[in-house]
């Protein structure tokens, strides 16, 4: 099989490694550092250097960037999933060959690397070993699409032998105690036959009725929870699609019928909508025409075109304030505004949070929070009815209202604690009455019954093989409980559950168990994937300098 390899590797030479097909290519922005563009001052660039890589310079981070795709797809089989773990593997990557590189981790020879190809699960079958078909066809579409560098394919294989040595060596022997695996398996091999009683918190209906003193200090213990953030002062100016409708031109005959065409659907299921229904559902209806909707496709690029206009007033507008830098409320906003026939129009005062619940475009509102005193408009936004631009006032400064104002809150909030409370208190109280009941001679399930709880008996079942729809709360409570115990009242969500064991067999583990090999091998690979995690991650931190990180939080 190597020897294939090699003589495939040989016969295609060069070309071999020329291309990577443009679908499993991930195409991701690296968004480190400052990259300049089209608009950007070129002389503001800055150099980041990291392990020898300018992580601001495009070309290189386009290198290294074919380099992290490709490898991922010979390592997993597939691509890159998201943005997080390619920015991941690609500084890790940069951090690991530098490390390679400095304690002098040599390329692999020929024969190493035939043998390496074969791991790689790109070029592994159905039964997970090598496939000389898949690697055939890998190869074949490498050399169909010129658009990866000559040799990047043989590059990448090599880096990441080096990588992987790296990582070996990193990872160490994966220290851990045994008594950790002993007590993994007996965990997972013990028995456990438990029964849950069951309580509905919403079923529970305590009478709660607050004083106005008790309500009083609640709101001065609890006032942060009131205070009403940062809210933006503001009013907008509306450029109404109305008002320019009398200065479209009517649509020439030859725009009627595209417009139609590409709006079928729309103008077929508008013109059915205002038809009568067919005394005969059985009868076939007669196909709309472009004929029947001409007036409303005439009248719709009517109203498209006075959008346009309403959006370059809008624009216009906007402009102009930034053009002249004209100041708010001084006499040249007001002619402005006087000479357009437009009139500011109010805003309540609105949080962050509040914004996306107003009528009003949210986008517009949300930009009243990049505004200031010498920026106060934004661009032009869509709002009901046409176009506007938000006028920036100011800022109201956070603030915790008058109990007065807040008091049907605190007094829903009071209430819900209050019935939070009685219900732990009615938990403790039912805890005690199924224990009295049980060692007076009843079963759990005829104490809990006869307290109005809701039964659930189990079957017996091996923790390591616990029902995935069991109550995790119950069961993790449980591994610490002995047969017989009844368990306090656990509250998860809207339901309070009590635990009874009613059988518990804890295992002897021998030390040949196969169960507890596997875990000892488990948690040293855990134990080493761990450590070389730790430590790449402080070689990447340590990859950016002082001075550089200092930059960085400057430009935050």
């Amino acid at each position: 099989m190597i020897s294939w390899i090699q003589n495939h590797l040989i016969r295609h030479g060069r070309w071999i490694f020329l291309s990577l097909l443009s679908v499993i290519i991930v195409a991701f922005v690296f968004t480190i550092g400052n990259t300049p563009g089209c608009t950007s001052d070129q002389s503001a660039y800055r150099e980041q250097n990291f392990y020898g890589y300018d992580l601001n310079s495009p070309h290189e981070m386009g290198i290294i960037s074919e380099k992290v795709s490709l490898s991922a797809i010979l390592n997993t089989g597939r691509p890159i999933q998201n943005e997080q773990q390619f920015q991941s593997q690609l500084t890790s990557r940069i951090a690991l060959l530098y490390l390679a590189e400095e304690i002098g981790v040599p390329a692999p020879d020929q024969k190493t690397l035939e043998s390496y190809i074969m791991t790689k699960a790109a070029f592994k079958g159905a039964d997970d070993q090598f496939s000389r078909d898949a690697y055939t066809s890998f190869v074949d579409n490498l050399e169909s699409n010129p658009r990866m560098p000559q040799g990047l394919f043989a590059v990448v294989l090599e880096e990441d032998y080096r990588i992987d040595q790296i990582g070996s060596a990193l990872s160490g022997p994966g220290y851990f105690l045994p008594s950790e695996a002993l007590a993994q398996t007996q965990r997972n091999e013990t028995s456990l036959k438990l029964a849950t009683a069951e309580i509905s918190y919403a079923a529970f209906t305590p009478e709660v009725t607050p004083t106005e003193e008790a309500l009083k200090a609640y709101y001065t213990a609890n006032n942060s929870r009131y205070e009403i953030a940062e809210r933006i002062k503001a009013s907008y100016i509306t450029f109404s699609t109305a008002n320019y409708a009398g200065q479209v031109i009517e649509a020439e005959e030859s725009d009627l019928r595209p417009h139609f065409i590409a709006n079928r659907a729309r103008f077929i299921a508008a013109y059915e909508a205002t038809q009568p229904k067919a005394e005969d559902p059985t009868a076939e209806t007669p196909a709309v025409t472009f004929e029947d909707v001409r007036d409303a496709v005439s009248a719709d690029l009517a109203t498209e075109a006075a959008q346009r206009l309403a959006n370059e007033a809008a624009q216009t507008f906007a402009y102009a304030l930034y053009r002249d830098n004209i100041e708010l409320d001084s006499a040249a906003f007001n002619k402005l505004l006087n000479e357009s026939d437009l009139t500011l129009k109010e805003i309540a005062p609105y949080t962050a949070e509040g914004a996306s619940r107003r009528a009003l475009s949210t986008e517009m509102l949300e930009s009243a929070f990049a505004l200031s005193k010498s920026r106060y408009f934004s661009d032009a936004y869509a709002i009901d009815g046409g176009f506007g631009v938000l006028i920036y006032i100011g800022r109201i400064a956070p603030e915790i209202p008058a109990f007065e104002t807040v008091e049907a809150a605190v007094t829903a909030d009071y209430t819900a604690e209050e019935k939070r409370r009685l219900f732990n208190e009615n938990g403790e109280r039912l805890e005690a009455a199924l224990k009295t009941k049980i060692t007076e001679g009843s079963t759990f399930t005829e104490a809990a019954e006869a307290l109005d709880l809701k039964v659930t008996q189990n079957e017996t079942f091996k923790i390591g093989e616990a029902p995935r729809t069991f109550n995790q709360a119950a069961l993790q409570k449980a591994q610490s409980m002995s047969a017989g115990e009844i368990s306090p009242m656990l509250t998860s969500g809207a339901i309070g559950t009590f635990v009874y064991v009613e059988e518990k067999s804890v295992p002897e583990i021998t030390s040949e168990d196969e169960n507890l090999v596997q875990a000892r091998s488990f948690l040293q690979r855990y134990a080493s994937y761990v450590s070389s995690n730790a430590l790449v991650s402080e070689l990447v931190a340590r990859g950016i300098s002082e001075d550089a990180a200092a930059e960085v939080l400057d430009d935050q």
